[in-house]
């Protein structure tokens, strides 16, 4: 399989002091960039998320449901778009240098492992929420084992007919974080499992209401082995 998740992480703060007419043209850029790549034929779903302020992560802490309001600022990023792609490594890295991204943006490249695109789900009706699997680990082997274990222990535990396709995604150590260096964007190996909590995966689902997603990942196993965030697709 050659298909790989780009996933913006942007500078929430940076886009917030934009001033209208700004925001409007990066809108507008980041409309041509999805464009292009659905003219290719490389793009297989893609999808662009509400600001992290209107988000929850849903989690266990000793024991307990913890169910937290954004903003989720990690590094001074937030989690704003994906794009799953059909492109090697190295064209996938291509690509993502290729996106208008604001200095402080960065696009992290990874490969999937399995999974699949669901590119009309934006025309269902109700609410489409993207659920994002956090986890942590040491080594590769310890991220596949704990993914290994999210897998098998929620498989059957998704709503009926709410999922509308999901990536499963590889250790962080296999991809690539396209970033702002000087006056030009940047191809770096990496990131790095034990630098913070990382995405293992995506899944996406239509709900009536919010709380209806956070009822599901509360109850799900997911919160066995790391925590949720939860948070609403912007329509198109």
């Amino acid at each position: 399989m050659t298909d790989h998740l780009l996933m913006v992480l942007e500078d929430e703060r940076a886009h917030a002091a934009q001033s209208p007419a700004e925001i409007a043209a990066q809108v507008r850029a980041q409309a041509r960039f999805a464009a292009e790549l659905r003219d290719a034929g490389t793009l297989r779903d893609g999808c662009r998320l509400r600001p992290s302020v209107e988000a929850k992560r849903v989690a266990r802490v000793a024991g307990e449901l913890r169910v937290t309001d954004g903003p989720f600022v990690d590094d001074g990023l937030a989690l704003a778009a994906c794009y799953l792609v059909d492109a090697d490594l190295d064209a996938a890295a291509r690509l993502a240098a290729g996106y208008p991204a604001l200095a402080g943006d960065v696009v992290d490249v990874r490969p999937v492992m399995k999974g699949v695109g669901s590119p009309d789900k934006e025309a269902k009706p109700g609410k489409i929420v993207a659920c994002a699997v956090l986890g942590n680990a040491a080594t590769e082997a310890a991220w596949v084992d704990v993914m290994d274990r999210i897998d098998a222990a929620t498989r059957a535990e998704l709503p009926p007919g709410a999922r509308l396709g999901g990536v499963r995604l590889m250790p962080p150590t296999t991809g690539k974080r396209v970033a702002t260096r000087g006056d030009r964007r940047a191809i770096l190996d990496g990131p790095f499992l034990e630098a913070r909590e990382v995405i293992g995966g995506v899944t996406y689902l239509r709900v009536m209401a919010l709380d209806e997603a956070i009822a599901w990942a509360a109850a799900s196993r997911f919160l066995d082995h790391g925590a949720l965030e939860v948070r609403e697709l912007w329509r198109s």
